[in-house]
């Protein structure tokens, strides 16, 4: 054919190269499935020479790859060359340049010309798809702040007589602690608040403890709600502890519930019962990160020299990791940092325990002073 215009196809295969490569080069398919992994060279063999690049998505966008020994290939043309004329003797540009269109249904002028309108058509229908994307998700982000404030705005401090069922919850777990100076700027009670299902449907309207989630600059993000019964047991739903939808300009990486002010030694933990547990035990605040995602990418405060870590005990150990991982992260910042785990045993058929556990069981003295401080 020798007629195709090499920018058309060019153009048209960028981002392809993965598909056009594995579809028309049997031996380099493999290398294609696992993009930046070494494989054996499709040419001379070997054990693990050979890969598509993945730096910048090369792979992907320019088809960029080779071997240690024969050399690296900057684009699809150049690897298809290469694999080509080592079985096939003369392979030149303009044969890969055909090989690639016909795969991609370039055939002629005409056609180049439909594909590069095509290309265009599609340009600017994924343009107008990323715009209504865009004003579609800045209308999404004022609904979730409208919620979030409105919820907020409905609630009301866990020492008000309407809030009970907080306080009927936390005094099961002998947590006592709930009118603590400060606690009312970040912790509260919703007598009426409805709940939703992981399908979008709702559950019916229950009380809830609501939390402020903050992220590392200490910017309010989102909200945490743990839902409860009039008679302060858990709410008969799906998922008693929920977080709400979070801004798309927003994060909660690297955030926490900032239960008190701390002074240079921060106490943190996964959940808002264990965090308060344990405030209540050691007489200091303690910030509950909500699970293990946000623990492991916790970010201290400035000021913070130390970090004290009251990790739960999991049967999948998943409290342990995130511990180890935020305490790895914590070292790194040059602070210091210590890390407890529960002196109890998982109960059989159980999934953990926590440091709320502790003071059920044990009370203060499951918390000895020298627990207290970062190591």
């Amino acid at each position: 054919m020798r007629n195709l215009n090499a920018k058309t196809v060019r153009e048209a295969a960028q981002g392809k190269w993965l598909e056009i490569l594995s579809a028309i080069v049997p031996g380099i398919s493999p290398s294609c499935k696992k993009v930046g992994k070494r494989s054996p060279c499709p040419v001379h063999g070997g054990v693990d020479g050979f890969r598509m690049l993945k730096k910048n998505g090369d792979g992907a966008f320019k088809g960029a790859g080779g071997c240690n020994t024969c050399g690296f290939k900057g684009d699809g043309f150049a690897l298809l060359m290469w694999y080509r004329q080592s079985y096939n003797g003369r392979y030149v540009f303009a044969d890969a340049v055909e090989e690639v269109g016909e795969y991609l249904n370039i055939k002629d002028r005409k056609d180049e010309r439909n594909a590069a309108h095509n290309n265009q058509l599609e340009a600017a229908h994924i343009q107008k798809l990323r715009e209504k994307q865009a004003l579609d998700q800045k209308e999404n982000d004022v609904r979730i702040r409208f919620i979030l404030k409105k919820i907020w705005r409905e609630t009301i401090a866990l020492s008000e007589i309407q809030a009970e069922p907080a306080r009927l919850y936390l005094s099961s777990r002998k947590i006592l602690n709930w009118d603590t100076p400060g606690y009312a700027a970040t912790l509260r009670f919703h007598p009426k608040l409805r709940s939703y299902n992981e399908d979008g449907l709702c559950e019916g309207e229950f009380p809830a403890i609501v939390a402020l989630i903050r992220d590392a600059a200490g910017v309010p993000v989102t909200l945490h709600r743990i839902f409860l019964t009039t008679k302060g047991e858990k709410a008969p739903v799906e998922s008693v502890k929920k977080m709400c939808p979070i801004p798309s300009d927003r994060s909660v990486t690297g955030g926490a519930i900032q239960l008190g002010i701390p002074g240079e030694i921060l106490h943190v933990a996964e959940g808002i019962e264990t965090a308060m547990a344990i405030s209540m035990a050691i007489g200091a605040p303690v910030w509950p990160l909500v699970n293990t995602g946000l623990m492991e990418t916790f970010v201290p405060p400035v000021g913070a020299k130390g970090i004290v870590i009251w990790e739960d005990k999991d049967v999948s150990g998943g409290g342990e990791k995130a511990a180890k991982a935020l305490q790895a992260r914590v070292w790194a910042l040059g602070l210091k940092c210590a890390r407890h785990t529960p002196p109890l045993t998982v109960p059989e058929g159980g999934k953990s325990v926590d440091w709320n556990d502790v003071l059920i069981q044990l009370g203060r003295f499951g918390f000895p002073q020298s627990k207290r401080h970062a190591a």
